[in-house]
């Protein structure tokens, strides 16, 4: 079984999450976001079903809930966290754990923290980047995004609004 050395208990994930936490305080306070945004989750992209499974596992009895759904032709988790993660911008109350892509791509790793804005519109809020970062388009089907490098490959994913809407309105119909 090829499951990720760092994360072995809950325990584990929530120190292994604190050195992208720090990066995106960090991140938040560069651009005083504060008041300006909300944080909406954590992601976690895994390297095998293994590891999926392995991961989701330890969440199965310590979370509050774990909504999963087939996008992209992959397993996505969305598991809404006992103890919420503490940010700049409020806390991280959801993880969403990726399973393998299909082309084998992914290796272990905490890939976005995804914030949406609170008082501007989303075009709005991408100005606030756009003369100090580079924005990197995510067209996707289900969900477009734009990216901005933290550091390291972690990214700072802007949405339009909080994932959980978007699995309500558009899977639970």
């Amino acid at each position: 079984m090829n499951i990720t050395p760092g994360i072995r208990t809950v325990a584990d994930f929530y120190t292994e999450s604190q050195p992208y936490i720090t990066l995106f305080n960090t991140f938040i306070t560069k651009h005083a976001l504060m008041g300006q945004a909300a944080v909406d989750h954590i992601n976690y992209k895994c390297d095998s079903a293994e590891t999926f499974e392995h991961i989701r596992a330890l969440f199965e009895y310590d979370s509050e809930y774990i909504y999963q759904s087939i996008i992209s032709n992959r397993r996505i988790a969305l598991i809404k966290l006992r103890r919420s993660i503490p940010t700049g911008l409020g806390p991280i109350a959801l993880l969403e754990l990726s399973d393998q892509k299909p082309d084998h791509s992914q290796t272990n790793k905490f890939e976005h923290i995804e914030a949406y804005p609170l008082a501007k519109t989303y075009e709005d809020f991408l100005q606030l980047f756009a003369t100090t970062e580079t924005l990197i388009p995510h067209a996707r089907v289900h969900h477009s995004t734009q990216d901005i490098d933290m550091g390291n490959g972690f990214l700072f994913r802007c949405t339009t609004g909080p994932l959980i809407e978007k699995i309500k309105t558009g899977e639970m119909v």
